[in-house]
């Protein structure tokens, strides 16, 4: 397999769909938030005229409002990967859900460990109550391991508290399994931070201006029950424009604010991540490269 990864906006996307053109490949999504439905605009999905003709999988998977773990994407992408190779198919994974993308190609054990809501539902109270720093000191005195990986993302510390109480096993050890038997080749796209910073601020131009205002109105309508937050960034902020609650002008920076701290966490996580091979976001020599290499490692 190929994986396309690194921060958001860094051109992941684009890469994937030229190497999946050039080598025969079908796309995997590994973006948490594209497996909603209707959220096409805030999550930036690639569109059928940038597809090519190419199928994505994984995307528009459940409505907002609908919960969906780790574990659902796991066995969601393991079926989807299989499936591509049956069809003698290079199955090329793109996305920048590290933690996704860690699941599926560690193959972590997650099976016995499903969503308590109940549990859940009190760990989401203490957040309010207590705030994050409080489930982070309790997850450090659990598992240490699992803190840093959560890096203080509300959901995932929730989520590794959970593990724990279900399992009675710190969340790292609850979640090791045997990696499945998959040759993967991980490119990071490297992008100085004063690029990225400008390129995630024009995709927020492009996004408004594309009409994710209108996309934010009909989710809320249609799915009155769903968590914004869980839908990415900018759509609570959105959300509180369509109330009054903010000017469009805030809501922009302060979304704008939220993806850029985003992707210097996403850095973060795959820069730990010794397989990763970083080059420079140059789609032909990216795709040149991965060539090469497939058709190297096919001679030998």
């Amino acid at each position: 397999m190929i994986a396309i990864v690194g921060p958001t906006a860094s051109g992941k996307t684009t890469i994937a769909i030229a190497a999946a053109h050039r080598l025969n490949g079908e796309l995997v999504s590994v973006d948490s938030r594209q497996v909603y439905r209707h959220c096409d605009i805030g999550t930036n999905k690639p569109t059928l005229q940038e597809l090519g003709g190419l199928s994505c999988r994984l995307l528009d998977v459940i409505d907002p409002g609908t919960p969906f773990t780790v574990a659902d994407y796991q066995r969601l992408a393991m079926d989807a990967v299989a499936d591509i190779d049956r069809c003698g198919r290079l199955p090329v994974l793109q996305g920048g859900s590290g933690l996704y993308l860690r699941a599926l190609l560690d193959g972590w054990n997650l099976a016995d460990a499903p969503p308590n809501p109940e549990l859940r539902a009190k760990l989401e109270q203490r957040l309010e109550l207590e705030g994050p720093e409080s489930l982070d000191a309790e997850l450090r005195r659990i598992d240490p391991a699992s803190a840093e990986r959560a890096q203080r993302n509300p959901r995932r510390m929730i989520r590794a508290l959970e593990i724990h109480a279900v399992t009675g096993r710190p969340p790292s050890v609850a979640r090791e399994s045997d990696p499945p038997p998959w040759s993967t080749t991980i490119i990071g796209l490297d992008v100085p931070l004063a690029e990225l910073d400008q390129r995630i601020e024009a995709r927020l131009t492009q996004m408004l201006d594309a009409g994710w205002v209108d996309e934010v109105a009909r989710i809320r309508q249609a799915f009155p029950a769903a968590d914004l937050q869980r839908l990415g960034h900018g759509y609570p902020e959105l959300a509180a424009f369509l109330d009054g609650r903010l000017t469009l002008a805030d809501a922009r920076a302060s979304t704008v604010r939220q993806v850029r701290q985003y992707a210097r966490r996403q850095l973060t996580w795959f820069r730990a991540d010794r397989r990763v091979r970083w080059l420079p976001a140059d789609p032909d020599m990216i795709v040149e490269r991965l060539h090469v290499g497939m058709m190297t490692a096919e001679a030998s």
